[in-house]
């Protein structure tokens, strides 16, 4: 799995003056199934696969654990396992993170970063890595982590925003700190998002949602194309619905197949 891939699944405040109301994350496990959705000549001609996140709210922040095992055929009609799995822990502050990342390819460890990030008020802070060794780095003024992003594109979403921009810290190593815009659509009807309720169950009732692009870039190149982008349809509970995960050469497809409500702390 390239490192443009492997940043997509790890995974979003500039707000009017009018407070919004609190972003409320719901524990849950969403299944994906995972499928090419088009390619370019020459690279990748099919992909099965399935993605399962799991999202815990705990007293002190949110857990969550992401699992993407996919077999890529490339054109010579050589097909290779990838097996991605992150387990991340977040503050509700949004000043700290613990991460553990591992990519196995065809059975081989091809990546692996341990360690945590912490931030000041205003974003800036660094990251240590225990695995590999001697790879720390500093984390720009502004810079969120994944949960707090989630957060501050549904306040922007609540308020009648359509955008949200900052640098964002996915976990791994220094080449994981992006540039991150995301452009928000006009909120579903409730006559699409019903319909999401009666396939997928409870967790979704009444639920507001917004059509989202997630773009990702390097931090100094922010006027050249995107590293990745993300289109998908995120819900006001941080459920995110079936998603495009869009690269350079080819365009996948996670289509959500279940969603189900995990219990939550009494704090």
């Amino acid at each position: 799995m390239s490192q443009a891939l492997r940043a997509g699944m790890a995974a979003a405040l500039g707000l009017s003056l009018i407070a919004a109301p609190p972003i409320h994350l719901q524990s849950h496990r969403a299944t994906y199934k995972v499928s090419l959705a088009g390619a370019l000549p020459g690279g990748v001609v099919a992909v099965q696969g399935r993605i399962v996140i799991e999202f815990r709210t705990t007293c002190t922040g949110y857990a969550t654990t992401q699992r993407f095992i996919s077999d890529m055929t490339d054109a010579q009609d050589s097909t290779s396992r990838s097996d991605f799995v992150i387990e991340a822990w977040e503050s509700r502050t949004g000043r700290s993170m613990r991460f553990d990342i591992a990519n196995m390819v065809d059975g081989t460890m091809a990546e692996q970063y341990k360690g945590r990030a912490a931030r000041d008020a205003d974003g800036a802070g660094s990251v240590s890595l225990s695995v590999p060794k001697g790879g720390d780095f500093e984390l720009p003024r502004g810079t969120l982590f994944p949960s707090m992003q989630t957060i501050g594109v549904l306040e922007a979403a609540e308020q009648g925003e359509h955008s949200f921009n900052r640098t964002v810290f996915q976990g791994g190593g220094a080449d994981d700190l992006y540039y991150s815009t995301s452009t928000i659509g006009t909120e579903v009807p409730k006559a699409d998002t019903a319909r999401d309720a009666e396939r997928f169950g409870g967790m979704l009732n009444g639920v507001r949602a917004w059509p989202v692009l997630m773009s990702y870039y390097t931090p100094d190149a922010r006027g050249e194309s995107p590293q990745y982008e993300i289109a998908t349809r995120l819900y006001a509970n941080g459920v995110i619905g079936s998603m495009d995960m869009i690269y350079p050469r080819f365009t996948l497809r996670a289509e959500l197949q279940k969603v189900e409500k995990l219990s939550a702390p009494t704090c």
